[in-house]
């Protein structure tokens, strides 16, 4: 759940990566349930290497998302796009880091924190523009939840068992607000 899609004048850049962002998410999500299987590692446990690169690569799908809407924006709205790319740049190297040297509980931990940022972000400028007459309804939901979820995940670090599976749950729900906001936009919904 990024911020590359809140945007008060339907940016059609945006609306082009907003489908692709969502179904790149799904897929995603699918590959991270098959990855992980019916194995429900403890926090204390190390990651299959397939579980590792899944996890280290989903930040990579909003900072690239952001960087080619960023190319299409200027001023504050870019600078928050590229603020966005810059913090999935560096969850995706936190992610490397924990995943590979570390365990599940140190992936929950970065995944969270960076989910609970984005997903603030994303909260921030969605308001924002909800205030200036567009309706971001779907992408506040997004980023107020990416903000509590990511919390919780980070919360669950602590538990014994590290419920993974939830991850490929909380990318899944984001792409479905993707889409709801991308199909609001096309059809006239997101504008007053």
């Amino acid at each position: 759940m990024a911020v590359s899609a809140p945007v008060q004048s339907f940016n059609p850049i945006a609306l082009r990566i907003a489908p692709v962002r969502a179904a790149i998410a799904l897929v995603w999500a699918a590959a991270l349930v098959l990855a992980v299987g019916d194995r429900v590692p403890t926090t204390a446990s190390e990651l299959p290497v397939a579980v590792a690169l899944l996890l280290t690569a989903y930040p990579l799908i909003d900072a690239a998302a952001s960087l080619v809407e960023a190319r299409s924006r200027a001023g504050g709205s870019a600078r928050v796009l590229l603020l966005n790319a810059g913090l999935g740049a560096a969850a995706a190297v936190g992610l490397a880091l924990a995943t590979f040297t570390g365990d599940a509980g140190a992936a929950l931990v970065v995944f969270g924190a960076w989910a609970s940022l984005s997903g603030a972000v994303q909260l921030g400028v969605a308001l924002r523009r909800r205030r200036d007459g567009g309706r971001q309804w779907p992408l506040i939901v997004s980023g107020g939840l990416s903000t509590v979820v990511g919390l919780s995940f980070v919360a669950a670090a602590g538990k014994h068992d590290a419920q993974l599976a939830m991850l490929a749950g909380y990318a899944a729900f984001g792409a479905v607000l993707y889409l709801v906001w991308t199909v609001r936009a096309l059809s006239g919904g997101g504008r007053r």
